[in-house]
């Protein structure tokens, strides 16, 4: 749903059930930090404290393999599940997106990555007479299948590319043309993909009296994973009690708990690793490198028998009360209580040699705890007809505590003719952090004169307080709004079919939480609503200047074996400018009724300055260049082979760019972008008597991706399966190809990409389709019966599995790398509704 926001992008890590997923609000506040955005329910911080990815103590990398020169992209690493699956979409009752500038100013050291602010439901249907006992039950099936593959060599034309390797070589065929004929084939992809099945239950009962509302729901759902041994199963219950004691006194509890159990096979939890070895995997039996060395390890054992396990179990508990002291004043008070705790066990096949067998096996607990304390005193009064004033004072305390431990044991055990004798290593790693108590302070203000002429001001102030008392300093962060609704003017009272005419402009500042960057957001927009309210349009521009943005980069350096990174800070300040556009419309064709929504958006992100931590100007970094893009992919520039009178003939040939007279690595060079420039989404909703058909469609555009697995598999290189793009190859007839000649030597030459390799990110997604069908509909019945389906189609011509992966995270700097990661799947639906 957030991609109906214009100006919103939200992108998986992968398809794995339980993954995280990227959700950038207008463009990106830093390099490599954290760009998610902060999750408030109910009015509470909440979801925001796990061990995110890009905060996990461990990044791994994937490379297309070979150079230890080639610096990795990190693969963000979580031992626990996306925590938003804590929350069911049938308890929810509202989310809205603030990303103004003044608006996310509120937030303070919290809302520099815009803030999404959830509603659960509470048994109130906006009528103040008392509501009957209702019960509600949505559940549906479905099955879910990969959209798409790679294309790679089947048996056959593997053994051909071996055997035109092994000549080229100098070697003989390893595949003798009788056993060409005869050749085992497998088709390693469709052993290690399935069609899975995946279903959900929500029941809920809700109801009002005189003086109480309430809401209670359980909530059950499986997944079966596409991918061999990966699943998950969630089980969740909610209570929500409102409870007026008098006429001024109401009091409430909210509390939700909910347990996740994953299962992630291969070492990641994305399965990257095991999915590369599968794709690398020869397709014949034998099995045979251009060498002639027989491959007889098994691409599906990591996936059948290393696996993580783990299970999360959340509470969130939320007490508040509040107090008309007058009926322009009211106090309100909230307290919360929220902890999440993982623990995973790591399975790993044992290991058997020539007289020992070796075990290891490794359990990890992560657990974190937060306290959230909040009190604000409203003001709201309307003095003459003319003069509407607001105040708000609040007062919000978080404090957490994160736990991290984790135990890993080997053990080697002697058997057979040749003991080696019996042991066992054990290691543990345990930390332990609590916070000192963030309190923040704010006072808002709003004037409104006439209902054409809005003010509304806030500042707001955090800053720590621990046993020692004073522990740092305090972080201001002011903001406004104006908005001049011109509808209400009177030489507009008059227009025809005019229901909304305003002109609107924001400022405000933001930052991370206790970090020194600081973005300074300004905005500008107009609200439009013609023919009655059926015709709508929303257009905003803005600007965001952050300074200091978080970005810890690493530098290679020569050591006594191999070359290691030595992570370094520098000072930079990022700009991101840009547009959105919102369209809706509701209209009637007799008896069809209509909703339509466009929403558009475009984000421009730059290198505004660029300095080391000791304020020298820094030219150029990790890509990081002034005037330029955050993400860039470093790659050289084929062009294209050398010809049959060269001494090189076939092999690839590089520009040279530096003018040394060499095309080679120090020829490299950053272009393009994995950030997209362009966002849109489409939505639409039909009512036809009893009939409904809701569709959304999402697209990304102007942005390339990088996939190290199509980059390995393009080179005709005999060690591992190829795509069948490297059946293009040279060869004296045919010259004209970017394909190298089939040669081991390609293997060495596979780590930097050139720039074909960047494959366009442009797409549209049927994101969203379902039509559903009221079977009953009475004053105390209804019932309806839908079928649907998610990520239906996906338009362009990218070869991996999908266009929108973040295989680096969350982190800008790394937008646009695919590693070949669990592919998200089309899913297809049928459910049920009903309420009694």
């Amino acid at each position: 749903m957030l991609t109906r926001v214009a100006g919103v992008q939200v992108t998986p890590y992968s398809g794995a059930p339980g993954a995280w997923a990227t959700v950038r609000i207008r463009g990106v506040a830093n390099v490599t930090g954290n760009s998610q955005p902060l999750y408030v329910v109910d009015d509470v911080p909440v979801y925001n404290l796990d061990v995110t990815p890009e905060n996990w103590s461990g990044t791994y990398g994937f490379s297309s393999g070979g150079n230890q020169y080639y610096r990795p992209t990190p693969t963000p690493f979580a031992p626990g599940s996306n925590p938003l699956l804590d929350l069911p979409v049938e308890d929810v009752a509202s989310i809205t997106v603030l990303k103004g500038a003044a608006a996310t100013a509120r937030y303070g050291m919290q809302g520099t990555n815009g803030v999404i602010r959830i509603v659960t439901r509470t048994g109130d249907t906006g009528s103040s007479l008392p509501q009957p006992l209702r019960v509600n039950y949505a559940g549906w099936a479905g099955v879910q299948q990969v959209r798409q593959r790679y294309d790679l060599l089947n048996a056959r034309q593997y053994a051909d590319l071996v055997n035109v390797t092994a000549r080229n070589d100098g070697r003989p065929a390893p595949y003798p043309a009788a056993e060409l004929a005869t050749l085992g084939a497998t088709d390693w992809q469709d052993q290690a993909f399935r069609t899975a099945g995946l279903q959900s239950h929500n029941l809920s009962v809700s109801g009002a009296t005189t003086r109480t509302r309430y809401y209670a729901a359980a909530d059950y759902l499986q997944q079966a994973g596409v991918l061999l041994n990966s699943g998950l199963s969630r089980y969740s219950l909610r209570t929500n009690v409102e409870q007026q004691l008098t006429a001024r006194l109401s009091v409430g509890l909210k509390a939700s708990g909910s347990q996740l159990d994953q299962r992630q096979p291969g070492f990641d939890p994305d399965a990257g690793p095991a999915l590369t070895n599968l794709l690398l995997a020869p397709p014949a039996t034998p099995a045979r490198d251009s060498f002639g060395n027989l491959i007889t390890a098994d691409p599906l054992l990591p996936l059948r028998e290393q696996y993580h396990a783990p299970r999360t179990r959340r509470l969130l508990a939320q007490l508040h009360a509040a107090y008309q002291l007058s009926p322009d004043l009211t106090l309100r008070v909230r307290g919360s209580h929220e902890r999440a705790a993982t623990d995973d066990d790591y399975h790993r096949p044992d290991n058997v040699g020539m007289g020992y067998r070796s075990t290891f096996q490794e359990a990890s607990t992560t657990d974190v705890t937060s306290w959230v304390a909040a009190a604000d005193l409203r003001y709201h009064r309307t003095l003459a007809e003319n003069h509407a004033l607001t105040a708000d004072l609040s007062y919000l305390r978080q404090q957490y505590e994160r736990e991290l431990t984790n135990e890993q044991t080997s053990t080697l055990t002697g058997s057979g003719q040749a003991p080696v004798g019996t042991g066992t290593s054990r290691s543990t790693f345990m930390t332990r952090v609590k916070s000192v108590a963030a309190h923040s302070p704010t006072a808002q203000l709003g004037y409104t004169y006439r209902s054409r002429y809005e003010v509304q001001a806030s500042l707001r102030t955090d800053f720590a307080l621990g046993h020692d008392g004073f522990e740092g300093e305090y972080y201001w962060f002011p903001g406004a709004a104006l908005r001049w609704h011109l509808d209400q003017e009177a030489f507009l009272q008059n227009a025809t079919g005019l229901t909304q005419l305003t002109l609107e402009a924001g400022a405000g500042r933001t930052s991370s939480y206790f970090s020194p960057d600081r973005t300074t957001h300004l905005d500008a927009g107009l609200r439009l609503g013609l023919l009655g309210g059926r015709l709508t349009l929303d257009a905003a521009v803005y600007q965001r200047s952050t300074r200091q943005a978080q970005a810890l980069l690493s530098v290679l350096v020569p050591g006594s074996g191999s070359p290691v990174f030595i992570p370094y800070a520098l000072n930079m300040e990022l700009l991101n400018r840009g547009m959105e556009l919102t369209l809706g419309s509701t209209w009637q064709a007799g008896a069809l009724v209509g909703t339509s929504t466009l929403a558009l958006a475009n984000n421009q992100n730059q290198v505004t300055d660029f300095r080391d931590d000791q304020g020298n100007p820094v030219p150029f970094a990790s890509g990081l260049e002034k005037g330029h893009s955050i993400s860039r992919f470093q790659v050289l520039a084929q062009n294209g082979t050398y010809s049959a009178s060269s001494a090189q003939a076939g092999q690839r040939r590089f520009r040279d760019v530096n003018g040394d007279g060499r095309g080679d690595y120090s020829d490299s060079y950053y272009q393009g972008t994995g950030l997209p420039r362009y966002t849109l989404n489409f939505s639409q909703h039909l009512m036809l008597r009893r009939w409904q058909l809701d569709a959304q469609l999402d697209g990304l555009f102007g942005y390339q991706i990088l996939n190290s697995t199509l980059v390995a598999r393009d080179a005709p290189h005999g060690y591992t399966n190829s795509s069948t793009r490297a059946l293009d190859y040279w060869t004296p007839d045919h010259q004209s190809t970017s394909i190298p000649r089939p040669a081991a030597a390609n293997y060495q030459t596979i780590n930097l990409p050139d720039a074909q390799d960047l494959a366009s990110g442009n797409h549209v997604r049927l994101s969203q389709l379902s039509l559903s069908y009221e079977v009953l509909n009475t004053d105390t019945r209804k019932v309806s019966v839908w079928v649907g389906g998610q990520n239906l189609f996906v338009s362009g011509a990218y070869r991996g599995y999908d266009p929108n992966v973040s295989s680096g995270g969350a982190a800008p700097l790394r937008a646009g790398h695919d590693a070949g990661v669990y592919p998200v799947a089309r899913v297809w639906q049928l459910g049920v509704r009903g309420q009694f």
